[in-house]
């Protein structure tokens, strides 16, 4: 409840300081001594036969879900920036500060309060809190300390965060190497080892890695490519029994394609090893050495008038030392239509497939059917309301793995069968 109460304090603040800032004819925002920005998703819906509140869909052993009508959340981010200080040339140095503060709820009641086992996913997290430092005498390179989202790339409709190396660190990022942009950072996780030492603190396990990358290579017309190296060292706590001090590195090649079909085309080739084999924010001290992770991601977002959408191509394979593997496939399209300035019309097909090395191969179909509120006919408006209606389709192996009590279980609300449907509004924005 503190948490919640802290940030609605914030949030508080700063509506009082925008209250108290004139306005301009570009808008309240640009007249604040600081930036706001944020992202909120929000809304309302029913199982239909099931009776209750909204119910989603997502394979297990999948790694994400196609969203469109399938997010069961209520989800919102404040950022707040400021330049501190800035010196008095025009190209001077500029030290900046940036906080981000989210908030998710499980859309149950009016006030939700801290995660607790009536509301078990409503929690308050400080995201990012990190300075910059820019035109400081080396040319374009930024200097930055602290925690925060570090150069994120994903695929929106499946909100699938495929490159993500955020939290605490420290680098350099935007050097001029001549052929391209250099960036390096050093990143650090902690985890409590479970022991308890004599003088009652708790020991502590950090896995520090240093990531470089190598960005704005011009190969083709049109087309640049990024490369990237992960390394990371496990720092092993004497006498910890709790945690092993596995190590483990990642390589990246992306190609991005501008100018496709009025948007964009991206192509990324993954391999991680060891300690973040599974995942790059969230190392795994305990993995063992030989664990590797192979990804392929091909994403396609198209513009062409009323015309728009976004296509996906998801293939993971997860190959653990111990056995029990699996390969998730991903694929589907979210085509959109606008039939006048505000108003249009999505209908988003996806298919996931989990193949587990030992067991039967689970599938899942969903399909929704969204009407759309735009500010204009264009893919990446917002604020955008939606009425929607989802039908999903899994097999019988997709329900035994299921957790109990979620949708796609016996003891959910679609029981034994096989399928179920949702209908339901909601409001995505970002600012």
């Amino acid at each position: 409840m503190a948490q919640i109460k802290k940030c609605a304090l914030v949030v508080a603040a700063v509506a009082a300081v925008a209250g108290s800032a004139p306005a301009t004819a570009d808008g309240l925002l640009q007249s604040l001594p600081f930036d706001v920005n944020g992202y909120l998703r929000s809304g309302i819906g029913t199982a239909v036969g099931g009776g209750g509140s909204q119910q989603c869909f997502q394979l297990a052993g999948a790694s994400s879900k196609f969203r469109l009508g399938n997010e069961c959340e209520t989800y919102g981010e404040l950022a707040i920036g400021a330049n501190l200080y800035k010196d008095a040339e025009a190209s001077g140095a500029v030290f900046r500060l940036n906080t981000r503060l989210a908030v998710s709820a499980s859309q149950w009641q009016d006030w939700e309060g801290s995660s607790s086992s009536k509301n078990p996913n409503s929690n308050f997290a400080m995201r990012e809190t990190y300075g910059t430092v820019s035109n400081f005498g080396l040319g374009d390179t930024v200097a930055w300390v602290g925690k925060r989202f570090y150069d994120r790339h994903d695929v929106h409709i499946i909100d699938y965060y495929f490159w993500d190396n955020s939290g605490p660190g420290a680098g350099l990022e935007n050097i001029d190497v001549g052929v391209g942009r250099l960036a390096l950072a050093w990143r650090q996780n902690t985890y409590d080892s479970g022991n308890t030492s004599s003088d009652g603190m708790d020991h502590t396990l950090g896995i520090s890695g240093l990531d470089a990358r190598w960005s704005g290579l011009k190969v083709n017309p049109g087309g640049e490519l990024t490369l990237g190296l992960d390394l990371r060292h496990a720092n092993k706590v004497t006498n910890d029994t709790a945690n092993g001090s596995t190590n483990g590195f990642a390589l990246n090649a992306m190609h991005t394609q501008g100018g496709v079909l009025g948007g964009f085309n991206t192509l990324a080739l993954q391999f991680q090893k060891g300690d973040i084999a599974s995942s790059y924010g969230y190392p795994n001290p305990n993995a063992d050495k030989s664990d590797k992770t192979y990804r392929i991601v091909e994403q396609l977002q198209w513009q062409s008038g009323k015309f728009s959408g976004m296509a996906v191509g998801v293939m993971e394979k997860k190959k653990p030392a111990a056995g029990n593997g699996q390969t998730w496939y991903a694929f589907g399209a979210r085509p959109e239509y606008a039939f006048t300035k505000h108003l249009g019309i999505a209908l988003e097909q996806g298919f996931d497939v989990v193949k587990p090395e030992n067991g039967d191969t689970r599938t899942l179909s969903k399909t929704t059917l969204a009407l759309l509120i735009s500010p204009d006919e264009k893919f990446w408006a917002r604020p955008q309301l939606r009425l929607y209606g989802t039908y999903a389709k899994w097999n019988r192996a997709a329900q035994l793995a299921a957790d109990a009590g979620s949708s796609m279980s016996t003891t959910g609300a679609f029981g034994s069968t096989l399928s179920g449907k949702t209908i339901g509004a909601q409001v995505e924005a970002w600012w």
